[in-house]
Protein backbone atom coordinates (compact mmCIF):
# COMPACT_ATOMS: atom_id res chain seq x y z
CA UNK A 1 0.00 0.00 0.00
CA UNK A 2 2.70 2.69 0.81
CA UNK A 3 4.95 1.55 -2.14
CA UNK A 4 1.91 2.41 -4.01
CA UNK A 5 1.09 5.71 -2.58
CA UNK A 6 5.13 6.01 -3.15
CA UNK A 7 4.80 5.28 -6.59
CA UNK A 8 1.97 7.07 -7.57
CA UNK A 9 3.51 10.03 -5.89
CA UNK A 10 7.21 9.74 -7.46
CA UNK A 11 6.93 13.03 -10.04
CA UNK A 12 5.95 14.58 -6.93
CA UNK A 13 8.06 13.71 -4.61
CA UNK A 14 11.54 14.02 -7.12
CA UNK A 15 9.93 17.29 -7.88
CA UNK A 16 10.22 18.68 -3.68
CA UNK A 17 13.27 16.42 -3.42
CA UNK A 18 14.86 18.84 -6.41
CA UNK A 19 13.31 22.11 -5.02
CA UNK A 20 14.68 21.42 -1.41
CA UNK A 21 17.74 20.81 -2.79
CA UNK A 22 17.66 23.95 -4.69
CA UNK A 23 17.03 26.41 -1.61
CA UNK A 24 19.56 24.41 0.05
CA UNK A 25 22.16 25.89 -2.70
CA UNK A 26 21.05 29.13 -2.68
CA UNK A 27 20.61 29.71 1.12
CA UNK A 28 23.12 27.27 2.50
CA UNK A 29 23.11 27.41 6.32
CA UNK A 30 24.55 30.06 8.70
CA UNK A 31 28.50 30.03 10.08
CA UNK A 32 28.24 32.99 11.82
CA UNK A 33 31.51 33.87 10.65
CA UNK A 34 32.81 37.49 9.20
CA UNK A 35 32.10 38.24 6.06
CA UNK A 36 28.96 36.32 5.50
CA UNK A 37 25.36 38.06 4.43
CA UNK A 38 22.84 38.61 6.29
CA UNK A 39 19.23 40.62 4.99
CA UNK A 40 17.88 43.51 6.85
CA UNK A 41 14.64 44.81 5.70
CA UNK A 42 15.83 43.59 2.32
CA UNK A 43 19.06 44.84 2.06
CA UNK A 44 22.84 42.76 2.11
CA UNK A 45 24.83 43.04 5.12
CA UNK A 46 27.63 41.85 5.29
CA UNK A 47 28.78 40.22 9.17
CA UNK A 48 31.67 41.84 10.82
CA UNK A 49 32.53 40.26 13.91
CA UNK A 50 34.41 41.91 16.80
CA UNK A 51 35.49 40.99 20.72
CA UNK A 52 35.35 42.75 23.38
CA UNK A 53 36.72 41.41 26.52
CA UNK A 54 34.79 41.83 29.57
CA UNK A 55 31.90 42.86 27.82
CA UNK A 56 28.62 41.81 29.80
CA UNK A 57 26.32 41.64 26.85
CA UNK A 58 26.98 40.90 23.49
CA UNK A 59 25.15 43.36 20.92
CA UNK A 60 24.45 44.15 17.12
CA UNK A 61 24.07 46.92 14.48
CA UNK A 62 24.32 47.84 11.31
CA UNK A 63 27.66 50.42 10.23
CA UNK A 64 27.28 51.29 6.23
CA UNK A 65 26.81 47.81 4.62
CA UNK A 66 28.12 45.84 7.30
CA UNK A 67 25.94 44.39 10.64
CA UNK A 68 28.73 44.38 13.41
CA UNK A 69 28.38 41.95 15.79
CA UNK A 70 30.15 42.51 19.16
CA UNK A 71 30.98 39.39 21.98
CA UNK A 72 32.80 38.74 24.70
CA UNK A 73 35.50 36.15 24.42
CA UNK A 74 33.99 33.15 23.21
CA UNK A 75 35.30 30.85 21.07
CA UNK A 76 34.27 27.45 19.53
CA UNK A 77 30.85 26.45 19.59
CA UNK A 78 30.28 29.33 22.16
CA UNK A 79 31.26 32.10 20.06
CA UNK A 80 28.90 31.00 17.25
CA UNK A 81 26.21 30.55 19.88
CA UNK A 82 26.64 33.94 21.23
CA UNK A 83 26.57 35.11 17.33
CA UNK A 84 23.61 33.86 16.18
CA UNK A 85 21.75 34.23 19.55
CA UNK A 86 22.46 38.49 18.75
CA UNK A 87 21.16 38.48 15.92
CA UNK A 88 18.14 36.39 16.46
CA UNK A 89 17.32 38.94 19.33
CA UNK A 90 17.92 42.11 17.46
CA UNK A 91 15.95 40.82 14.18
CA UNK A 92 13.36 39.66 16.60
CA UNK A 93 13.97 43.63 18.02
CA UNK A 94 13.42 44.89 14.56
CA UNK A 95 10.70 43.03 13.53
CA UNK A 96 8.85 44.17 17.00
CA UNK A 97 9.22 48.25 16.29
CA UNK A 98 8.59 48.08 12.45
CA UNK A 99 5.20 46.07 13.37
CA UNK A 100 4.16 48.32 15.68
CA UNK A 101 4.83 51.21 13.07
CA UNK A 102 2.67 48.84 10.96
CA UNK A 103 -0.15 48.99 13.01
CA UNK A 104 -0.14 52.51 13.77
CA UNK A 105 -0.38 53.61 10.59
CA UNK A 106 -3.02 51.18 9.10
CA UNK A 107 -5.10 50.14 12.55
CA UNK A 108 -7.31 53.46 12.68
CA UNK A 109 -7.98 53.11 9.14
CA UNK A 110 -9.41 49.34 9.59
CA UNK A 111 -11.17 50.40 12.28
CA UNK A 112 -9.74 47.73 14.36
CA UNK A 113 -7.31 47.60 17.97
CA UNK A 114 -5.34 44.34 17.92
CA UNK A 115 -4.27 42.82 21.10
CA UNK A 116 -0.67 41.74 21.98
CA UNK A 117 2.29 41.94 19.30
CA UNK A 118 4.33 38.42 20.05
CA UNK A 119 7.40 38.42 18.54
CA UNK A 120 8.45 34.76 18.27
CA UNK A 121 9.99 31.57 16.68
CA UNK A 122 7.67 30.20 13.97
CA UNK A 123 8.48 27.19 12.04
CA UNK A 124 6.21 27.59 9.23
CA UNK A 125 3.81 30.15 9.42
CA UNK A 126 5.51 34.42 9.12
CA UNK A 127 2.43 35.79 11.42
CA UNK A 128 -1.04 34.44 12.93
CA UNK A 129 -3.88 36.24 14.41
CA UNK A 130 -5.97 35.01 17.25
CA UNK A 131 -9.24 35.09 18.05
CA UNK A 132 -8.92 37.60 20.84
CA UNK A 133 -6.62 39.72 19.01
CA UNK A 134 -3.19 38.99 19.61
CA UNK A 135 -0.90 38.88 16.19
CA UNK A 136 2.07 36.79 16.34
CA UNK A 137 4.85 37.35 13.95
CA UNK A 138 7.82 35.46 13.22
CA UNK A 139 11.14 37.49 14.09
CA UNK A 140 12.65 36.66 11.01
CA UNK A 141 10.49 39.24 9.29
CA UNK A 142 12.61 41.81 9.22
CA UNK A 143 14.72 40.04 6.88
CA UNK A 144 11.91 41.01 3.96
CA UNK A 145 11.83 43.84 1.64
CA UNK A 146 9.60 46.51 4.16
CA UNK A 147 6.83 46.59 1.64
CA UNK A 148 6.68 42.04 2.29
CA UNK A 149 6.54 43.05 5.90
CA UNK A 150 4.03 45.46 5.63
CA UNK A 151 1.67 43.37 3.33
CA UNK A 152 2.11 40.63 6.22
CA UNK A 153 1.29 42.62 9.07
CA UNK A 154 -1.92 44.62 7.08
CA UNK A 155 -2.81 41.13 6.60
CA UNK A 156 -3.35 39.68 10.34
CA UNK A 157 -4.77 43.33 10.94
CA UNK A 158 -7.41 42.20 8.25
CA UNK A 159 -8.14 39.30 10.04
CA UNK A 160 -9.44 41.60 12.68
CA UNK A 161 -12.07 42.07 10.27
CA UNK A 162 -12.95 38.81 9.03
CA UNK A 163 -11.39 35.62 10.14
CA UNK A 164 -10.72 33.63 7.06
CA UNK A 165 -9.69 33.99 3.42
CA UNK A 166 -12.83 34.73 2.18
CA UNK A 167 -13.84 37.58 -1.05
CA UNK A 168 -14.29 39.48 1.72
CA UNK A 169 -11.73 39.23 3.30
CA UNK A 170 -9.20 39.62 0.23
CA UNK A 171 -11.33 42.81 -0.95
CA UNK A 172 -10.65 44.47 2.64
CA UNK A 173 -7.15 43.47 2.43
CA UNK A 174 -6.82 45.31 -1.17
CA UNK A 175 -8.27 48.20 0.01
CA UNK A 176 -5.69 48.74 2.12
CA UNK A 177 -2.74 48.04 -0.22
CA UNK A 178 -4.01 47.89 -3.59
CA UNK A 179 -0.95 45.80 -5.02
CA UNK A 180 -1.13 43.07 -2.12
CA UNK A 181 -0.91 40.44 -5.05
CA UNK A 182 2.65 41.31 -5.91
CA UNK A 183 3.93 41.51 -2.38
CA UNK A 184 2.59 38.12 -1.74
CA UNK A 185 3.84 36.98 -4.87
CA UNK A 186 7.45 37.89 -3.42
CA UNK A 187 6.58 36.48 0.06
CA UNK A 188 5.77 32.98 -2.01
CA UNK A 189 8.85 32.66 -3.75
CA UNK A 190 11.05 33.96 -1.44
CA UNK A 191 10.07 33.60 1.77
CA UNK A 192 11.24 29.64 2.13
CA UNK A 193 14.79 30.70 1.70
CA UNK A 194 14.65 32.88 4.63
CA UNK A 195 13.03 29.93 6.70
CA UNK A 196 16.08 28.28 6.00
CA UNK A 197 18.53 30.32 7.22
CA UNK A 198 20.04 28.45 10.26
CA UNK A 199 19.04 30.01 13.45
Amino acid sequence: MVRQFVLRRADWILDKQSYFQDLLKKNPAKEFRTGETFSVFGRNFRLRLERQPGLEFPFCKTEGQRLKVVVNGQVGEGLKNAIRGTIRDWYGVLTEKKARAVVRKHAKGLAVTPGRLIVTEQAKRWASCSKIGNIRLNWRLSMMPPAVFEYVVVHELCHLKTHNHSLKFWRILKSVLPDYETRREWLRKNGPGLMFNDF
